[in-house]
């Protein structure tokens, strides 16, 4: 069985709803996977990775804005975008970014999402070119507030690193990274957000405010020494 091109989560209670969202991921190469309510879709989002979480408005007692908090501070989904539906009828046209949150008009019949989950699809293969990860060893300093220590990079990149730390650092927690590509290259310097913690010393950290020269000079690292490259 061939690996879907996409992975939505539909948190919803209608199944007119559930049918046509089926029906589009299927024409489109996609696969959908449900929750009907805040626990189970807690859950999912806790265990499961996404490319995006689509929330219908009819949900009664559910907080959409709390639980899109919930998925941008989840270790696995905190880069996935959250897709709220609006009821009014209408065609999506605006493909969510990474981590924000998106508003689609609601769906009344399948051919009205399928353009839309093209455009996802599009959006997400030339992402996960960007996301590539290239094994990266090499001191990172960093700074939180008034503390200064030392961390080891174990991946990198175009936007964010996996590292090695001893100092505990949360979710969302913020620090300033200081690192060298190469020994000889100058530092790059950019702010960055605690997006996932797989254990108490490894945290994966999102850039932030990364300069487009230097977002530029990590990709051509990764392209020149990423493995396989002629």
């Amino acid at each position: 069985m061939s690996r879907p091109r996409f992975r939505i989560l539909l948190v919803h209670n209608e199944p007119r709803l559930l049918q046509i969202f089926e029906q589009a991921a299927r024409s489109s190469g996609g696969e959908l996977v449900t929750a009907d309510s805040y626990e189970a879709a807690v859950q999912r989002v806790t265990n499961e990775r996404f490319d995006a979480v689509v929330i219908s408005p009819a949900l009664a007692n559910f907080s959409r804005r709390g639980f899109a908090r919930v998925v941008q501070n989840s270790r696995l989904n905190s880069q996935s975008s959250v897709v709220l539906l609006t009821g009014s009828r209408g065609r999506g046209s605006d493909v969510p970014g990474a981590g924000r949150i998106s508003m689609l008009p609601r769906p009344f019949h399948p051919d009205e999402l399928v353009p839309f989950f093209k455009q996802i699809t599009r959006a997400f293969q030339v992402e996960r070119r960007g996301q590539r990860r290239l094994s990266f060893r090499a001191n990172v300093h960093c700074v939180k507030g008034l503390a200064r220590f030392q961390a080891t990079s174990v991946n990198l990149g175009t936007t964010g690193m996996l590292l090695d730390v001893h100092t505990r650092l949360g979710l969302n927690e913020e620090l300033e990274l200081h690192f060298n590509l190469e020994p000889s290259s100058p530092a790059l310097a950019t702010r960055g957000r605690v997006a996932r913690a797989d254990s108490p010393t490894r945290v994966g950290v999102v850039f932030q405010g990364l300069a487009a020269q230097d977002r530029q000079r990590i990709r051509m690292f990764i392209e020149q020494h990423f493995p396989g490259r002629s």
